[in-house]
């Protein structure tokens, strides 16, 4: 008979959960603890094959709590609960290849059939244990503010997140995000947690899902050339890739703020949402948003894939290459404009916008954008 570990601080709940899962005392055995510290004393004492967690909790929290196991209990799966799931978390969590987690209020039925995958190994993607990547997600999700000390091998390295952000990185001599990109590619990492930032000054304009698509990336990178750097000799910039039209995907904080200062223009249009610059294969090199909720990494990499299948498809029915495209929706608008295949560096602006907002001057604003943006990165 497997164990299953429940943590959550909330008594009343946990007698509910426990109470819910007797149908399944048949499949496995159901341990509850009431904090982190509670939980790291059965796993000391006792053999738990999976653990279900929340993250906010007093004494010892949710993050503690993996921090530890990443330790100790590296072969555990885990699966975290949260009240701030949504479908776009699911889908950056997925595409990640990271740990699973459940929203609460939980659906027992829902929660029961999560533990027996996970317990007879049979999801797709299944992670023993929980990942650095995964625990990054779930501190940016949950607006997590702490100091991650990350070990692998001989390797030491620090991450500073304040309210979710990823403010800095240091590695060595190294800092910013290229200490950050270096340290999200180490396998096998133990993680340390302390609940404070100690860098409260943001040295990283990236967001975290951005800087872990270019670490993986430049791993890939990497291994496709047996291990060769895949920096340029001199210490400058990521080599960029082998499209003659693409942009680099890394950029200099100067030119990044400048990209950025570019789209405050957008941000007076009403129904106002989001907007962004990307290269050519849909890597955001600058963006703002005044919503929580969207992913503008996401979107763009999905978006562009969009665009450059009307681009093809506008090409072979004799329209000529796409210029723009727009996609209204019941809720909001996007528009996305090219800068043309003949720009020594190709790239796209994305805006998006409310569905009462102005579209008119969004495409007009985006267009007189076009030729700035250029100046900027040719």
């Amino acid at each position: 008979m497997k164990n299953v570990l429940i943590v959550d601080d909330e008594k009343t709940f946990l007698l509910s959960l426990s109470d819910g899962l007797t149908t399944y005392a048949g499949e496995f055995n159901t341990l509850t603890a009431e904090n982190g510290k509670k939980a790291v004393e059965i796993l000391r004492t006792i053999p738990v094959h999976l653990v279900v967690t929340d993250l906010k909790m007093p004494e010892m929290d949710g993050y503690a709590l993996l921090a530890y196991m990443s330790r100790h209990h590296p072969d555990i799966p885990v699966v975290v609960m949260t009240a701030y799931g949504s479908p776009q978390m699911e889908e950056r969590l997925t595409s990640l290849s990271v740990t699973a987690y459940v929203e609460k209020p939980l659906d027992y039925e829902d929660l029961a059939r999560r533990i027996l995958d996970e317990l007879g190994g049979d999801s797709d993607g299944r992670i023993q244990g929980i990942t650095l990547p995964a625990f990054l997600q779930l501190v940016e999700m949950e607006r997590k503010t702490c100091t991650l000390k990350v070990m692998s091998e001989e390797s030491v390295g620090y991450l500073f997140f304040f309210k979710g952000d990823l403010v800095d990185a240091v590695r060595g001599d190294k800092n910013g995000e290229e200490a950050a990109c270096e340290i999200f590619c180490w396998d096998n990492a133990v993680i340390e947690i302390e609940p404070v930032c100690k860098k409260k000054k943001k040295n990283i304009p990236f967001t975290l899902s951005h800087l872990l698509m270019e670490a993986f990336r430049l791993k890939d990178e990497k291994e496709k050339r047996g291990g060769e750097n895949t920096r340029d000799p001199g210490g400058g910039d990521f080599v960029p890739g082998s499209d003659e039209h693409a942009v680099k995907t890394h950029l200099a904080k100067e030119e990044v703020m400048a990209l950025e200062s570019h789209l405050q223009a957008l941000k007076e249009i009403k129904g106002f949402k989001a907007a962004g610059i990307m290269n050519f294969t849909g890597e955001m090199l600058a963006y703002d948003s005044t919503d929580p909720n969207i992913d503008l990494s996401l979107v763009g990499a999905t978006f562009n894939d969009i665009f450059r299948s009307a681009h093809e498809a506008s090409k072979k029915i004799g329209l000529d290459a796409c210029k723009e495209t727009v996609i209204a929706t019941p809720k909001g608008v996007i528009v996305m404009r090219c800068s043309g295949t003949e720009a020594k560096s190709h790239f796209h602006l994305i805006g998006i916008m409310a569905q009462d907002g102005n579209q008119a001057l969004m495409k007009m604003q985006i267009d007189k954008l076009v030729p700035a943006v250029m100046a900027e990165i040719g």
